[in-house]
Parts: structure tokens; sequence; C-alpha cells
């Protein structure tokens, strides 16, 4: 059997996705897979030996189009977990038969247009998408899978190859402002961190340097390196070195928990039950005001209107007291 994976955004997702490879390779052995992402994810998944080939589609019509013809009728299942139109374009070539993921019902999604969203929490992401797959005898969700180029190695050696460990990632940043938990907090749990022998690098994105710029101003602790210029590639291999992540609930979470970094989450609107970090060494926090969750991804500003509760109430000591229990643990990792 030949499947195609259509699944391009975002990074956090793309990662849950690759729950799905090994129970797919499970229930029909020998099977041939491959994958289409983003230009950016590609290398991450380029590595991984449950898939044959790799490819990455940039955005724009013409380039979905050109894909769309060189994968056109080369499948026997094409497996849609982007359910866009560009998806839609290169899984309908591909094979004669597609599977959806759809994470509303069609009165869901007519409501969600009026504004009316209500937050999924009944199952990770990982086991929605898996769902997908039920069609295919897939039940469970598999653990997710990144590679690690030798370029993103190259580039997290020269960003942290001088700095002492421990070594504690902080990522400030987020897409979507409600899911950020305030700078000024993110340095406190630095500083506090700092005091018991911790380095601190700041992980993110370009799109991440305002954040970055606050926590600098409230933060004592020096910055030991900042990954803002890395590749994603570079981003994940520098993840891997790290002996902790503190983040918000972002893209970097899932690459830590795929990496076997030990990780803890700031959640504040958005559910763990769905996007929460996964393994022994991943830890939750956040204050569980009775209006959390009330997104399923974020949004830029708080719907309740009370002040943001959900990052407000949480102050540094339960991040901290994460931290340094996850710090303290013996360190599990996964493959490199």
């Amino acid at each position: 059997m030949r499947v195609l994976v259509v699944r391009y955004s975002a990074l956090g997702d793309v990662v849950l996705a690759t729950s799905i490879l090994d129970p797919l390779l499970a229930a029909h052995p020998g099977a041939h897979v491959e994958w289409v992402t983003s230009p950016a994810y590609a290398p991450l998944l380029a590595g991984l030996p449950q898939l044959a080939a790799v490819h990455a589609l940039p955005k724009g019509t013409g380039a979905t189009l050109a894909l769309r013809r060189a994968l056109a009728g080369k499948f026997d299942v094409a497996v849609d977990l982007q359910n866009k139109v560009r998806s839609g374009l290169v899984a309908r070539a591909a094979a004669p038969r597609r599977l959806t993921f759809q994470r509303r019902s069609i009165g869901q999604a007519v409501g969600a247009l009026f504004g009316d969203d209500p937050p999924l929490v009944r199952a990770h992401q990982t086991q929605l998408y898996t769902e997908v797959l039920a069609p295919l005898g897939v039940t469970a969700a598999g653990a997710t899978h990144v590679s690690l180029s030798e370029r993103g190695r190259a580039e997290a050696e020269a960003a942290l190859g001088a700095v002492r460990g421990p070594v504690v990632a902080v990522a400030p940043g987020a897409a979507w402002a409600t899911k950020r938990w305030a700078p000024e907090r993110f340095a406190a749990t630095a500083d506090a961190l700092a005091a018991h022998g911790a380095s601190i690098v700041l992980a993110g994105g370009p799109g991440d340097r305002e954040a970055f710029a606050a926590f600098r101003a409230a933060a004592k602790a020096p910055v030991a390196a900042d990954l803002s210029d890395l590749s994603v590639e570079g981003l994940a291999a520098a993840i891997a070195r790290v002996d902790l992540l503190v983040s918000c609930d972002s893209g970097p979470v899932h690459l830590a928990s795929a990496l076997g970094t030990p990780v803890v989450a700031v959640f504040g609107p958005t559910s763990p039950v769905r996007w929460g970090p996964s393994g022994p060494a991943a830890r939750v926090v956040r204050s569980g005001p009775p209006c959390s969750p009330c997104t399923n991804h974020g949004d830029p500003a708080c719907p309740n209107q009370n002040g943001h509760r959900c990052m407000g109430d949480l102050q540094p000591p339960v991040v901290i007291s994460a931290a340094r229990e996850l710090l303290d643990a013996p360190r599990r990792r996964g493959a490199r």
C-alpha cells in the first residue's frame, strides 16, 4: 500500500501528526509512506525511517499545482491532516481514496463562522489525527518523531557549544497573545533557576523577538544564547541539547516531547488535554479558572473580559517548582 500524508503547518501540528506513522506501519507492514510539508519543516521529517520520501510544498498556487501534477495517481490512499484548499488539491490528485482530518462537524463549522467555537477537550491531538486512519485499522496513536539533520546539529553546536549546563531554554513567545505568559514572570522563573546554577538560553523564532526583548528587560540572569536566528532544524537540534525547556503552549513544546527533552509547558486559554506535552519528563502548569480552556488555538485578546485570569493568576513559584523537579530528576532522553 502506498500512502501520502499531507500536513504542512504549523510546527507543532506537523510534529504531532507524526504520531500516526508507527501505528500505520504496524497495521500495514511494508507500506510505502511519503509526506508533504512546508519547506521549513521538511528537514525534521526527511531522516525518519518510517518515510520513503518527503515533499516540500512552498506557498503559492503555482507550487501547489506543480506538486499536484508530480504526485498525481501515485498513491493508494491520501491522508489529508491539513484539510485546506491546498492540501485537498494535492491529496485528491494523489490517490483515489482520501482520508481527511475534520475537527468540526458541519454544524460546528457553521457555528465557528459566527464565533461559537468551543474548545475540543475529548482527546489529545495525536489521537484525533489517529482517528482519521480508523478505516485503515489504526486505533491508537504512537510516539511523535523528529529527525535531526547535520545542518541543524551544526547550527546548534555553534549556538550552544560554549554554554555550560544545566542549560534551560526559555520560550516566552507564542503566535496568539492569550497564550503568552508575562515576560517578567518568565524572567523571574529564569532568575530563580540561574541562581541554582542553570544557564539560560532563549528559544523561538524571528517572530518571538519582541517577547525576547521584554524578557531581557526584566531578567537579571544573563542570556547565554539567543536561538531566534536558527532555522527550524537548528532550533530542534538545540532543544535536543538543552536540559529543560520552559515554554508557553507553542511549537517548541512538541519538539521537546518528540526529542525526549524535559519540558514545563505553561497553559492558559487552550486545553492541555488536547495540546499538552507527553512523556514522564513533561509537566503542565496552569491556574485553571472556570473559564479555561476557552479556545482551540488561542485568541488576540481574552474573550471573557476577566483580565486574562488563566495567565494572570499563574505565579512563577509554581513554574519554578516544576522546573526544579525536572532538573533534579535523572535525565530521561530520547533518541538523538
